[in-house]
């Protein structure tokens, strides 16, 4: 695939939509906070129940797959926690760094991403890695917030308790149970899971241009190397060691090269835990990962 090509038919349109969001979110005084539940809480669920409950994945694949991802997300929070021992950083500074060093947007730009490059016979992958980066980036974010003033453990609890989590479940037990859907079900899902895109493309945009411009620290540069750098050659190298090959590979590093999750920033700010240096984090590092991800996709 050709740079143009990467540009044009790969970049550009999930572009235009976080510009659009950003362009007409405040004149049509579209509220964030609404789309982002629906997101969350509707289109989500249906996302994942629709991509893995008819997916033709093996279970040795699956398991191989979230492996990789969370190898790419351990090296992360083990380089912002490194930089925190050495620089002598406080817990929420440090917090903050491992939050969106390693919890990726793998929903509002890395399904469109791995969509438009590799096609969407790839959506599965892709679904599993958001699944597993999700969960696992929302347990780390609540339970740091929370270890500050009781045990974190009931994080784990609420993450596998979130709608996604659930639509998950019964998408697998589906899955290996062969059972077919009434039509009426099938396309009603299917037609709120293909809502999921677009609307959190425009929803990120509309959160950029709300958060305003990041003023700069060096616990951003750690996070820039973490996020953008480290964790998708860590990905990338644990799913070759796990013999992950083509759209599988691909998928595993896309998805971990995607900047920090726009709910890292609602998390921090409900939390109280450093919101202004994870909302830095999340608007500076999404705005480098346009020059990054072009090259990362040329790699590929």
């Amino acid at each position: 695939m050709s740079v143009a090509n990467v540009i044009f038919d790969v970049l550009a349109p999930v572009a235009i939509l976080v510009g659009l969001g950003a362009a007409l979110g405040p004149r049509l005084n579209v509220g964030i906070g609404g789309l982002s539940r629906l997101a969350y809480n509707v289109f989500g669920p249906a996302f994942i129940f629709a991509v893995l409950a008819g997916a033709d994945l093996e279970r040795g694949v699956v398991v191989r797959l979230v492996l990789a991802g969370l190898a790419g997300m351990a090296a992360a929070v083990a380089l912002a926690v490194l930089w925190s021992r050495i620089t002598g950083a406080g817990y929420e500074l440090t917090a903050a760094a491992a939050i969106t060093s390693s919890y990726g947007n793998v929903g509002n730009a890395g399904l469109a991403i791995v969509a438009f490059f590799l096609g969407e016979q790839a959506l599965p992958i892709a679904g599993v890695l958001m699944l597993t980066i999700n969960l696992t980036g929302l347990v780390l974010s609540v339970g740091l917030a929370e270890a500050r003033s009781r045990s974190p453990l009931p994080a784990l609890g609420r993450a596998l308790a979130t709608p996604m989590a659930i639509a998950g479940a019964i998408s697998l037990l589906v899955n290996l149970s062969g059972v077919d859907l009434p039509v009426v079900v099938d396309r009603s899902i299917g037609l709120l899971a293909d809502a999921l895109i677009p609307v959190m493309l425009l929803t990120l945009g509309m959160q950029l241009i709300k958060s305003g411009r990041p003023s700069w620290s060096n616990d951003l540069g750690v996070v820039l190397i973490a996020k953008l750098a480290l964790a998708p050659l860590v990905a990338g190298l644990a799913a070759s060691a796990l013999s992950l090959g083509g759209d599988f590979l691909d998928a595993v590093v896309i998805q971990s090269a995607m900047p920090p999750a726009v709910f890292a920033a609602v998390i921090a700010i409900e939390s109280d835990l450093a919101p202004e240096r994870v909302t830095a984090a999340v608007v500076l590092t999404t705005l480098v990962s346009a020059l990054t991800l072009p090259v990362v996709l040329l790699v590929l």
